[in-house]
């Protein structure tokens, strides 16, 4: 592991920051974007203090410019990239007295969608000479459709479908593309939602600072990850609930419409 390079996107906080001491952990080298400098630099001054070294690069994922110059520092520093892990994302919970917001829609598949696609496009070469790991931190909602979540369903399926279309196009050219189909996790996603759009119908989950009942932590989502990468896996689905939920969709939609209904609202 020595001497390789990550870099993660979203990698200041939740999930991606509890990924960067994965591969800290395992020596890589590791450079993570976020579109909040300031809080880049507490990442950065907390791993420092530790004797770790960090590249950090402030990068809004859903500007063209901001993800090539990502890349562009990362290969002035490092030289190469051995695994990139888009993993910037946004959600959005459409309440029924709010209905279908466009606005949200285009922001969401701004971030989650067009984010891994321009990312992806600068990163690529770079996979490609190292044989290196394009990860993209889906969704279940990526494979089936959620009740109130049609912006982010929309969004996640569109990044599912364009990273399962690399692993394929690239195939023979050594690329590793791991999917990873992340459950509910504890994190502040669903936290901002709450403080941003006030609304009478959000479900539990929603608001809180603590680890939710039923939800796996950042962390151990993070190691189901790495775990992938290391082994070089195709997808990795971490919750229970998340794997009995794609299974039904094949073998009972009808009856898995229903629980989703019920268990996702």
């Amino acid at each position: 592991m020595d001497n390789k390079i990550v870099v993660i996107t979203g990698g200041s906080s939740g999930i991606g920051r509890a990924l960067c001491d994965c591969f800290i952990d395992a020596d890589y080298k590791v450079a993570i974007a976020s579109r909040s400098e300031k809080i880049l630099e507490k990442v950065k001054s907390d791993l420092s203090s530790e004797g770790h070294e960090i590249l950090t690069v402030k990068t809004d994922v859903r500007v063209d410019n901001d993800c090539k110059n990502l890349v562009d520092k990362v290969i002035e520093k490092y030289g190469r990239i051995d695994v990139f892990i888009n993993n910037a994302g946004i959600t959005w919970y459409e309440s029924n007295e709010d209905g279908i917001n466009i606005e949200k829609h285009r922001e969401i598949l701004d971030t989650n969608h067009f984010g891994t696609v321009q990312c992806t496009k600068y990163a690529l070469p770079h996979l490609l000479k190292s044989k290196g790991s394009l990860v993209g931190v889906c969704s279940i909602a990526g494979e089936v459709g959620l009740p109130n979540r049609s912006a982010y369903s929309a969004s996640k399926f569109a990044m599912n479908g364009f990273l399962s279309s690399l692993r394929v196009q690239y195939l023979n050219k050594g690329l590793h593309v791991l999917i990873t189909y992340v459950g509910y996790t504890s994190t502040n996603i669903r936290k901002i939602v709450k403080d941003d759009y006030k609304s009478s119908q959000f479900p539990p989950g929603y608001g809180e600072t603590v680890k939710e009942k039923g939800m796996m932590s950042a962390e151990e989502t993070a190691r189901y990850i790495f775990n992938g990468v290391k082994r070089r896996k195709r997808y990795v689905r971490p919750t229970s609930v998340g794997q009995l939920t794609v299974w039904l969709n094949k073998l009972f939609p009808k009856l898995n419409d229903k629980l989703a209904a019920k268990y996702y609202n």
